[in-house]
């Protein structure tokens, strides 16, 4: 029988011992990320896992005949950029583009489709993320649907959907955002639906909205679980980052509670 000296067998341990905590290792990674995905679709809805929408709102130029011009490159190149565009899009939209199909495509098995609310308009039997508020159709369909007992905007305030009592009113140095999810066909059988958006005043508003929800969607999930939600962020004007959530209502109730009348 062969004899193995001590120093062989501590070497065969630390490497089983190493295989089996790498294994354990690799093992509780899978377990976080099944539960990170889990917490993700309760939030986003089960669609986004597989065909989801991020809808962001196209811009017209104001008629036929004129075209937007792209600014003069700041450096000195060989060739040069179109001079003529058709459309335009929001620099703010573009920002929230990115946060948001950065943590959608990490946080599940596939990316999000992103599209225009024009190219969108027509398809309700789906499940979106709108971008923006009454300037982008799908966000339209969410505050008009039935299933939206929470907020909308109205004359300068983010008013509770049911009174219409004013919760918040615009101001110069800040921006005010929703941030809302409703399942719009919750009387039928097509539950898995799920329509969410992050809608400002202005374009700071709906870019701050969407870099909070997507670093901060946890916080949300701490409350609603699967639920329907809203909620209501504030922005400084230039600094996505600065941005931070004010309220967070689960039903109708809570809304009122947040109005001025209330108090």
């Amino acid at each position: 029988m062969i004899q193995l000296s001590e120093g062989i067998w501590a070497v065969m341990w630390n490497v089983i011992g190493g295989a089996i905590v790498a294994g354990l290792t690799l093992a509780m990674q899978g377990i976080c990320k099944k539960v990170r995905r889990r917490s993700f679709r309760m939030i986003f809805g089960k669609d986004v896992e597989n065909d989801f929408y991020l809808v962001y709102p196209l811009f017209e130029p104001p008629s036929s005949e004129i075209v937007f011009k792209k600014p003069p490159s700041k450096v000195s190149r060989k060739t040069y950029s179109a001079t003529n565009l058709s459309e335009v899009h929001s620099t703010a939209v573009t920002r929230a583009v990115n946060y948001l199909a950065y943590e959608i495509g990490s946080s599940s098995v596939t990316p999000p489709r992103i599209i225009s609310d024009v190219d969108a308009d027509k398809s309700m039997d789906i499940s979106f993320l709108a971008i923006g508020g009454r300037t982008n159709h799908k966000t339209v369909d969410i505050f008009d649907n039935e299933e939206n007992k929470f907020l909308d905007f109205k004359d300068g305030s983010i008013v509770s959907k049911e009174s219409e009592d004013p919760i918040i009113n615009v101001e110069s140095e800040v921006d005010y955002a929703i941030i809302m999810k409703i399942n719009p066909f919750a009387k039928t059988e097509r539950t898995e639906r799920t329509w969410l958006c992050c809608a400002g005043f202005g374009e700071w508003g709906t870019s701050g909205a969407a870099w909070w929800l997507s670093h901060n969607w946890k916080t949300i999930y701490k409350g609603a679980k699967n639920r329907p939600f809203a909620c209501i962020t504030c922005t400084k004007v230039g600094s996505d980052d600065s941005t931070k959530m004010l309220h967070l209502f689960l039903s109708s109730e809570d809304v009122q509670h947040a109005t001025p009348k209330s108090k």
